[in-house]
């Protein structure tokens, strides 16, 4: 697959998005609990409908979600 980047649309759209969810790199307890409170929000949506609009978000958060404890919780 050969993407192109269009940096002109690409930056809008992330500060775009980024204004309305709490989609980044999970850096402090603050940005887990925020990560965390988005996620289950989202789940309380879209439950297991695989065709829901927001369905593959839900796997974005929840990896961001899934790194920040690899890291930093203990098991």
């Amino acid at each position: 697959m050969n993407a192109v980047l269009n940096i002109e649309k690409l930056v809008p759209a992330w500060q775009a998005l980024r204004a309305t969810a709490p989609i980044s790199h999970i850096e402090s307890e603050s940005d887990y609990q925020q990560a965390t409170e988005f996620l289950n929000n989202l789940l309380d949506i879209v439950r297991d409908d695989a065709t829901h609009p927001l369905y593959s978000l839900i796997t974005v958060v929840g990896d961001l979600i899934e790194a920040y404890e690899n890291d930093h919780k203990p098991f």
